[in-house]
């Protein structure tokens, strides 16, 4: 991952959404800096905004990092960059409860899947978001 090219991400700056259960879940990227991009996510249901995350894919000195920041943990959750091409990358953390695996895959120039999934209470549990650029 040393030689990793931190533009590969640029593909994923914008304003992402898909159908999730009964509602709409959004995701939005953006550059900050070199080696950083941030990035929120959330879903709406009725109308009414949940589940807020903020997020960051940040270049340092233990790699890349995608980094959650979700209300329901006690702060931000790295996960370490595993694998990576120009339109995959997967990022994990076994010690998180769940998910431990996050995977982010360009299917086209608008659309993307991305994945989370690992151990949750002892089952295997995999969410799939069917993402398509709005902007």
């Amino acid at each position: 991952m040393e030689d990793f090219d931190f533009n590969n991400f640029s593909w994923l700056i914008g304003q992402w959404e898909g159908i999730q259960g009964n509602g709409i879940y959004h995701e939005e990227w953006s550059a900050d800096g070199e080696n950083k991009l941030t990035g929120k996510a959330y879903f709406i249901s009725k109308g009414e905004l949940s589940n807020p995350e903020k997020l960051s894919i940040v270049c340092g000195e233990d790699g890349v990092c995608y980094i959650a920041d979700v209300s329901h943990n006690t702060g931000p959750v790295s996960f370490r960059m595993t694998k990576s091409n120009d339109t995959l990358f997967v990022f994990e953390n076994p010690e998180h409860d769940f998910p431990q695996k996050i995977t982010y895959e360009k299917i086209s120039e608008n659309e993307l899947t991305a994945i989370i999934e690992g151990d949750s209470k002892g089952r295997s549990k995999k969410i799939s978001f069917h993402l398509k650029k709005i902007y």
